[in-house]
């Protein structure tokens, strides 16, 4: 694993050496302007307000093996990094205002540190509440190119380092590096596309969102190579994908079913009528 740290909160002795994959993206082929580009910023009120906003869609994951961060995008559907999901079939995942849901099922890039989690039952766990059953309402968040973004824009990270007992918790800073290869030291985490951020990141952030002040998702933190050099894996590499993603899960809900009758059954030649 050399000098990178995963950001991810295990619950043994050491860091899990966790890898990831998912769904293609052609983050490769953009190019970013070489020219000083102005980016008008929210001022703090409204960058607070933002924050409000942005903290509903962003959840905590619990696993028996470690904790970790993910962010709605959509009714059932939560992002998380790949090294988070690997080997897990249980998930419990916690929403801002202390609800929690349960999750079996994740789908990950084959190249790349993402991934998806299904949420199949959104009722509340009752015994995790210590309340009567209800359904839990996931709030998704806006997704947005890093092409849009440029070097030393403001962003801010939320997540649960160290665990639930920051869960939420807010770290501010700037992009300072885009069109990144990590390659040569996380080849194994899919780290060849990223673009890194100042903002303080610890283990338990991983596979949580990574905004811009504007309250956009720009990508998923998966690690660093310290509390203030973290890697962010672009939301480029899925932003088409995400009907496709949700087809794959939902897919499992149908069946095909084989006819049991022949030819002469379908077709009645008497009269020469089709029946159907």
């Amino acid at each position: 694993m050399k000098n990178v740290i995963i950001i991810l909160t295990i619950v043994t002795v050491s860091l899990a050496a966790g890898v990831m994959s998912m769904v293609g993206g052609a983050f490769y082929s953009l190019h970013y302007p070489v020219e000083i580009t102005l980016v008008v910023e929210p001022n703090n009120s409204a960058f607070t307000n933002k924050v409000q906003d942005s903290v509903k869609g962003v959840v905590h994951l619990q696993t028996p093996q470690w904790r970790g961060s993910g962010f709605v995008v959509g009714p059932r559907l939560i992002v998380t990094a790949r090294h988070c999901v690997e080997d897990v079939e249980d998930f419990v995942i916690t929403t801002h205002n202390g609800h929690q849901v349960r999750a079996t099922r994740a789908i990950s890039d084959k190249e790349h540190d993402v991934a998806f989690i299904w949420v199949d039952d959104l009722e509340c766990i009752a015994e995790e509440r210590g309340t009567e059953r209800h359904s839990v309402l996931l709030t998704s968040l806006n997704i947005g190119s890093i092409k849009d973004c440029v070097l030393g824009q403001s962003i801010y990270v939320i997540g649960s380092p160290y665990g639930k007992v920051n869960f939420n918790s807010l770290t501010k800073g700037i992009i300072s590096g885009v069109d990144v290869d990590w390659s040569p030291v996380g080849d194994d985490y899919g780290w060849e596309v990223v673009f890194t951020v100042d903002s303080a990141g610890h283990p338990g952030n991983s596979g949580g969102p990574v905004f811009t002040a504007d309250g956009i998702v720009r990508g998923i933190l998966v690690g660093g190579f310290s509390p203030v050099l973290i890697g962010v894996i672009p939301c480029d590499l899925f932003l088409s994908d995400l009907d496709e993603i949700e087809l794959m899960f939902i897919q499992d809900r149908y069946r095909f079913e084989e006819a049991t009758f022949g030819y002469d059954e379908y077709y009645n030649y008497k009269d020469g009528n089709e029946h159907y």
